[in-house]
């Protein structure tokens, strides 16, 4: 029968290292003399509860000899040393105990005292080392213990001439859910999906979070199926179970998972080749559509290896000053006459060389870094533009137009920062036109229009960009507060020939003129094109037939040869 758990007392299990010390029947404590540690390792082991003490006169190699053994076999157990005389406790601490008291003190009434100090230590070393190794949301393994993980299963499998398979698996449009719903409903989807990886895979596997709504998975082989074929069989359980909805409160969400795959005998065992693959699989999973998996291809395209490294180099691009801003110049379709600049962020890396936005743009959108881009970008153009009209290089009546992401879109205070920032850089409201796309807006149309309102208080215009892509409802567009409609370039690339563009470019220019809006064309790019426009009545436009994007120090010159 084990003693501690038939004590309703708490236990201390007692051994005496060198036979010579030993403590007489306690009142308030069960204490249970043991003949070896064996058999206290035993007994602890089945009940999981008691304090571990080692009595001893002194000590000395016997002493450390057991206390070594007792942290290897109870790695767990809350450990005390008794000795004749307190000695040596800073040497007993750093060897893995956690109390050190004399037979005196046993004996006075200070033993229970001390197993409660023993038992509060340990609980909390375990639950440090558990925090430090552990995501405190999900529970499951965090970056660092994953990498030990990753690194010790490479070695013992290549030892034994097995493969791995690491699974990267990413939660689809998370940022949705977290934008709609609130992030305290996000981190419960994160929890809900970390149970469901952790049921629906072995407990034998190493699930981690390795951070925002990105999960690893570590595969090692086992039988006769070759790994890539199980690592594909996994990939699709995996799939097949986010299939599910989850409940969350009263809400129910559908969530699919993009996972990436790649197998350690295709990369020599090395754990950074393994990692930086199954990455890259799961970007090229994410541009197949999501929902799938996809398995490392050497024959990975430009994109994919520029993504790898692309969120920490964007972290450090504001630093080290590797961006800078480019003005694409709009001009009224009639007079030629310059009627402001659409500011363009532009990214120079010091290896990669420029970096196209439709790389980095929606990289900066997911990390979240497009507020603080953008807000770089508002403030630094508004800067400048304020200091051309101050210097009377640009008419008093011409905009700068300035794109708002989404996520800014959303900022609570926008119309208090912009209010601030334009005084901040001596811009004049009415020289500033803000951009916004149609999905942007009908994402929350309610929120969209007061933000709109305030907006047009404080005397800024507002665009709607790349008009005809998204919603496009004419219920809604007459009741927007908005100055602008913006006909996206895929409706004016083949306003020439195509008949149908025509006809859409032509219905759009004079419903935005029946609302008293004006309508600014992109992407124009030679004269017919303009003579088209010019029949169907469009204000300004913008394009590679008037000018590129420009540097700032070639939008005066441009803007005189247009006076």
């Amino acid at each position: 029968m084990n003693p501690l758990l038939d004590s309703e007392l708490p236990t201390l299990l007692l051994f005496s290292a060198d036979e010579t010390l030993s403590l007489p029947p306690l009142p308030d404590v069960s204490l249970q003399q043991m003949l070896s540690l064996d058999d206290i390792c035993a007994a602890w082991l089945e009940a999981q509860q008691g304090v571990v003490c080692l009595s001893s006169k002194r000590f000395d190699r016997h002493l450390e000899a057991a206390i070594a053994r007792v942290r290897l076999m109870l790695p767990e157990a809350p450990l005390v040393v008794l000795l004749e005389h307190l000695s040596d406790e800073t040497r007993l601490i750093a060897a893995g105990v956690q109390e050190v008291l004399s037979s005196h003190q046993a004996q006075s009434g200070l033993l229970l005292h001390v197993m409660q100090m023993a038992m509060a230590r340990r609980q909390y070393d375990i639950d440090q080392k558990h925090a430090a190794h552990h995501d405190p949301l999900t529970g499951l393994a965090n970056r660092g213990l994953f990498q030990d993980r990753l690194d010790h299963c490479l070695v013992q499998s290549q030892r034994r001439g097995q493969d791995v398979s690491l699974l990267f698996v990413d939660i689809d449009r998370f940022r949705v859910v977290n934008e709609l719903h609130g992030h305290q409903f996000g981190d419960l989807l994160l929890i809900a999906c970390a149970q469901r990886l952790q049921q629906t895979l072995r407990r034998s596997d190493t699930v981690a979070r390795l951070g925002g709504n990105s999960f690893a998975v570590i595969l090692e082989a086992s039988g006769d199926l070759e790994n890539e074929s199980m690592s594909a069989a996994v990939a699709h359980k995996i799939s097949a179970a986010f299939q599910k909805p989850f409940s969350i409160g009263d809400e129910e969400i559908f969530s699919t998972v993009s996972i990436g795959i790649e197998l350690a005998s295709r990369v020599s065992y090395d754990a950074g080749q393994l990692v930086r693959h199954a990455e890259l699989a799961l970007h090229q999973a994410k541009r197949e559509g999501r929902n799938v998996s996809y398995v490392f291809c050497h024959r990975s395209s430009p994109a994919d290896k520029i993504r790898v490294g692309l969120e920490s180099a964007l972290h450090h691009a504001l630093e080290r000053e590797e961006l800078r801003l480019a003005y694409q110049p709009q001009v009224s379709v009639s007079e030629q006459r310059f009627a402001g600049v659409e500011v363009l962020l532009r990214w120079e890396h010091p290896v990669l060389g420029d970096v196209s936005p439709s790389i980095f743009i929606p990289v900066l959108e997911e990390t979240g870094l497009i507020e603080r881009f953008g807000e770089w970008v508002l403030r630094n153009a508004c800067c400048q533009y304020a200091d051309w009209l101050s210097q009377g290089l640009v008419p008093a009546d011409t905009k700068l137009s300035v794109n708002l992401s989404p996520r800014q879109f959303r900022q609570r205070d926008l119309a208090d920062s912009i209010q601030q920032l334009l005084a901040d850089a001596g811009l004049p409201p009415q020289n500033l036109t803000l951009e916004i796309t149609e999905s942007t807006l009908m994402y929350n149309l309610d929120h969209g229009v007061q933000v709109l309102n305030r907006l047009r208080t404080l005397g800024v215009s507002v665009a709607i960009d790349d008009f005809g892509t998204g919603y496009s409802s004419l219920a809604y567009l007459k009741d927007l507060p908005i100055d602008y409609l913006k006909i996206d370039r895929m409706f004016v690339k083949d306003i020439v020939t195509d008949s149908h563009d025509a006809a859409i470019a032509s219905s759009i220019i004079n419903l935005a003129h029946n609302l008293g809006l004006k309508v600014i064309a992109e992407g124009v790019e030679d004269s017919e094109m303009l003579d088209v426009l010019a029949v169907f009545g469009c204000d300004q436009y913008q394009g590679f037939f008037f000018a590129r994007p420009l540097p700032a120090d070639d939008i005066p010159p441009m803007v005189a040869r247009c006076a």
